[in-house]
């Protein structure tokens, strides 16, 4: 790449975890660095939601447009800095406020320009709160987040390992001839506990940290060992933990540099592999 990008390698707003790089800077500005991707893994902040306490973050006391605006300049910036046949993956969910209700991931999508999206996993949450009271008695509770598949080509060109579990009632089937010797492909809703931290910044914990689980079942399926993973909003550093653990080379974005410690010791903590019995909704 050209001598323009920042060298990633000199600079002093980097933390560099054996092949996993944190850049702490804004990603509106990936195109600045010398970064190229074979996946993206990202969970953008919420609307109006969450403070994460800086400036310039993107999503809390603005517009819902600009929020989407930024959002896009962001996806923008993804689709330039990684390969051809690259996946990106975006974990959202909706979000209501004073009676309005935005399907976050419907205006991402709309908004998109470049990105095709192929498909839409949906993320099971069976310990999500209930709904605030004044929608109590009024809507069903909200259970579940859109994890958004978006392709850079249009021809179905990419990483896929498929997740494969144990047929459940392969004994009694008598249809020997349609079963996969390899066991049932899991399906696209995907089963997973919602993390609940306890404080925020304190054990381990960020305002909006995603399960693991969800990250190494996104991360074994559209990537190979010694691919690079994206997320441009780190956070707690989830992302190239499992990276890490997957031997996935990774980067990371994060803009607040006060997370340093809390995503250097993430990173380096242990992983538990998960099952995937666990996360199939159908094995339950």
């Amino acid at each position: 790449m050209s001598s323009a990008f920042q060298d990633i390698t000199e600079s002093s707003n980097t933390l560099s975890v054996d092949n996993q790089t944190v850049i702490f800077d804004s990603s509106e500005n990936i195109s600045e660095y010398n970064v190229e991707a074979d996946l993206v893994v990202t969970s953008p902040p919420y609307w109006n939601l969450k403070d994460y306490g800086h400036e310039n973050q993107i999503g809390y006391d603005e517009a819902y447009e600009q929020y989407l605006d930024r959002l896009q300049k962001v996806w923008d910036q993804c689709y330039k800095n990684t390969s051809d046949d690259a996946i990106m993956v975006v974990n959202i969910g909706d979000r209501r406020k004073e009676k309005t209700f935005y399907p976050i991931g419907m205006d991402i999508y709309n908004k998109m320009r470049q990105w095709e999206l192929i498909d839409n996993i949906i993320w099971y949450k069976p310990n999500s709160l209930p709904q605030p009271a004044y929608y109590l008695d009024r809507l069903f509770d909200d259970k579940y987040e859109n994890l958004l598949i978006f392709a850079k080509n249009e021809d179905y060109n990419y990483t896929f390992n498929k997740i494969r579990v144990e047929q459940k009632y392969k004994d009694q089937d008598p249809r020997d001839e349609k079963m996969n010797e390899k066991g049932r492909s899991v399906g696209n809703v995907l089963k997973m506990r919602a993390y609940r931290p306890p404080t925020v910044k304190n054990g381990n914990y960020h305002a909006a940290a995603y399960p693991e689980e969800l990250i190494y079942a996104l991360i074994y399926t559209f990537s190979n060992e010694g691919d690079t993973v994206l997320d441009p909003f780190l956070g707690s550093g989830t992302t190239l933990k499992v990276a890490r653990e997957l031997d996935r080379n990774g980067y990371g974005f994060e803009i607040d540099n006060e997370y340093r410690e809390l995503i250097e010791n993430r990173i380096n903590e242990d992983i538990r592999i998960p099952d995937w019995d666990d996360l199939d909704i159908l094995s339950q």
